[in-house]
């Protein structure tokens, strides 16, 4: 088959001057595209410069200015005679922009930085490989160190300063101050009860940054000075250091599972000095939170025979007693039901004030039977306890009093001298100052007033009276009959201050364990000076001695005839001429026999010759040994089993008989 043939069609060819018009009309019109974009673009861009919308604002801002948050410094926390005890200080921090490190110069970078702020090279290697434009090398880093780090002019590495929390005494009172976090909030003390006073904020700093995001305007991190307010409080930081000294004596002698001591002013309820162990320095804190628990608002103990002289204190408010009304003791056994009650010094009629001066049980249970439940816890509770007290001091205990309305006489007879219910040491120092203020219960005060930069006054406290619990005659008729404790055959002759008179009760509790009593105990002294011009109250807990003996007349009355004599000192009350001169009398007259020690034999003791001396001297010279005393009578000792020179080991029984 053949194929059939077309001719080619003929393309008509166009001349080069239809070309050229072509393209030039396509030209224009591009052209005119591309002006009406550029004249839309400029119109765009005009409205954007006039009235920039708020998206635009923000990706400006984004790319042109950083933020950098930082936190005010914090008030200051001051003594009664404007002493810091707490401060802010501003110190420097070292940071980095791991971003902006070129590769090249990161291994000099690292060994730089890890020799001047003393690090390890690894550390700052891990720190400089992240993805991030902002790493902290170190905080809180000496001024030299800072100056060294600025030498280098390195664009991605820079200081800046924070404000440090600084306590200038270190541990002085930590328990009452607390500390501040890592995040600049405070915990514990008045640090956190005042933290909203004393938290300077947080303020935004906008910083310009150049085009790799460095910033270009230097440290602006300068803290105002008027940001937190200064809070003012009672606390001497004098006496405070006295405490603190006298509890470390304490701690030294007898090696207790805790202590605490408080003064308090009595006419005003100002804390003076208030004082833990063990205790916890702020500046440095550890991982044990135990040091940091403020024993005398946060726990509530069975306080045991101080509860004595607010028994009497009541009987005697309801004419139920009188100073030296007798009181038939039973020989120290009296039963309740089937319950006996015993005195450790037994006795048969003895004295109301006697009854403080021995610290006779079966005197103390008697009145509150004669006062009957409801008046006697009345009492009780009038004197502040089973009541928190209002401190401005964080995680107060009310402690516990037991219901007048189902309460059994036994119960009420050990609850007269402090078994069966629980107090605070705070609330136990307010009662106690009370008695030595005709009466009249205060509310503890510690924090005075709360200033702002200027120095006007933002919050005010003035010293505030709670109620009149007892007339003033009741009050110094019970203060009277405290002294004696503190006199020749009372339980707590070492709690005597050379030149003052100290009106004063003891009190060894018996602890509570898995419901049960136990052997551990807590030993106490309670009292105010000068006895006749009351000026400061002063309680003193030992809780679980290990060495020695563990009667609070001996573990704890020591430790407030020390804080007594620095307390008269340092607020400058003058000592009684008159028993100056009985001091002096007695150290002209004092007795030239040798002092009773225990000498060490065959892993013991060996026992000396107690008969003639005071029952006083016997109880100090013994009573720190560990040796298990009996005592019967009182005076001077009269005879003694084992007899003198005997070997006794620790723990053993020595029987005294005094006349």
């Amino acid at each position: 088959m053949s194929r059939l043939y077309v001719p080619p069609v003929p393309i008509p060819v166009e001349s080069p001057e239809l070309v050229r018009d072509r393209a030039r009309r396509r030209t224009r019109g591009l052209g005119a595209l591309f002006a009406l974009a550029l004249l839309g673009i400029g119109a765009r861009g005009a409205v954007l410069c006039l009235q920039p919308d708020t998206q635009t604002i923000r990706q400006a801002s984004v790319q042109r200015w950083g933020q950098v948050t930082i936190r005010e410094r914090r008030g200051e926390v001051l003594d009664r005679t404007g002493r810091r005890l707490a401060t802010s200080l501003d110190t420097p921090s070292v940071a980095v922009d791991p971003v902006a490190v070129r590769a090249e110069d990161r291994e000099e970078l690292i060994a730089d930085l890890a020799r001047i702020l003393e690090l390890d090279a690894s550390d700052v290697r891990t720190k400089l490989a992240r993805e991030t434009r902002y790493v902290r090398l170190k905080t809180k880093v000496h001024p030299a160190t800072a100056s060294a780090i600025q030498t280098l002019d390195h664009p991605a590495v820079w200081t800046h300063r924070d404000a440090r929390r600084y306590y200038p005494e270190a541990g002085l009172g930590s328990q009452v101050l607390g500390f501040v976090d890592s995040n600049g909030a405070g915990r514990g003390g008045l640090e956190k009860a005042m933290d909203s006073y004393l938290d300077g904020g947080q303020v935004v700093m906008q910083r310009r940054r150049d085009r790799r995001g460095l910033g270009v305007d230097g440290d602006q991190g300068e803290h105002r000075p008027d940001a937190g307010m200064t809070v003012h409080t009672t606390i001497d930081r004098s006496l405070q250091r006295v405490a603190e000294r006298a509890l470390d004596g304490v701690v030294e002698r007898h090696e207790p599972k805790a202590a605490f001591a408080v003064v308090i002013d009595v006419k005003t309820g100002d804390i003076l000095a208030l004082a833990n162990r063990p205790t916890f320095n702020p500046n440095a804190l550890g991982t044990d939170p135990a040091p940091r628990r403020n024993h005398l608002v946060q726990d509530a103990i069975e306080p045991g025979s101080v509860m004595k002289p607010f028994t009497i204190a009541a009987a005697i408010e309801e004419g139920k007693l009188e100073e030296f009304t007798p009181v038939d003791c039973e020989g120290g056994a009296f039963y309740i039901g089937r319950t006996r009650i015993r005195d450790d010094h037994p006795h048969g009629v003895i004295t109301a004030t006697e009854v403080l001066k021995y610290s006779s049980n079966i005197g103390s249970a008697k009145q509150a039977l004669n006062l009957g439940p409801d008046t006697f816890i009345d009492y009780y509770e009038d004197f502040g306890f089973g009541h928190r007290t209002g401190i401005e001091l964080p995680g107060e205990r009310s402690g516990r009093m037991r219901d007048p309305a189902k309460i059994r006489p036994i119960e009420l007879a050990t609850t007269s001298y402090g078994q069966g219910m629980t107090v605070t040491g705070l609330q136990l120092a307010m009662a106690t100052a009370s008695l030595g203020n005709d009466g009249v219960l205060m509310k503890p005060r510690i924090v005075t007033e709360i200033t702002d930069a200027d120095g006007l006054p933002a919050w005010t406290m003035k010293p505030t009276p709670v109620r009149q619990v007892i007339s003033p005659t009741t009050a110094r008729t019970v203060s009277r009959m405290m002294v004696s404790v503190t006199e020749p055959g009372g339980t707590a002759t070492r709690a005597q201050v050379p030149g003052y008179q100290v009106a004063g009760k003891t009190g060894t509790a018996e602890k509570v364990e898995n419901g049960v009593y136990s052997d551990a105990r807590i030993g106490s002294f309670m009292g105010f000076l000068p006895a006749d011009r009351p000026e400061v109250a002063i309680v003193v807990s030992v809780d679980e001695p290990q060495k020695g003996s563990r009667y609070g007349g001996i573990v704890a009355a020591p430790a407030f005839a020390e804080i007594g004599i620095e307390s008269m000192r340092i607020l400058g009350i003058e000592p009684d001429p008159e028993l100056e001169a009985e001091v002096e009398q007695l150290a002209d007259t004092k007795d030239a026999r040798d002092p009773l020690v225990l000498a060490r034999r065959d892993g013991g003791w060996e026992l000396p010759d107690l008969r003639g001396r005071p029952l006083r001297e016997v109880l100090a010279g013994l009573q720190s040994s560990g040796l298990q005393i009996a005592v019967e009578g009182s005076g001077h000792a009269v005879a003694q089993s084992p007899a003198p020179g005997t070997p006794i080991r620790d723990g053993e029984l020595v029987a005294v008989l005094f006349n």
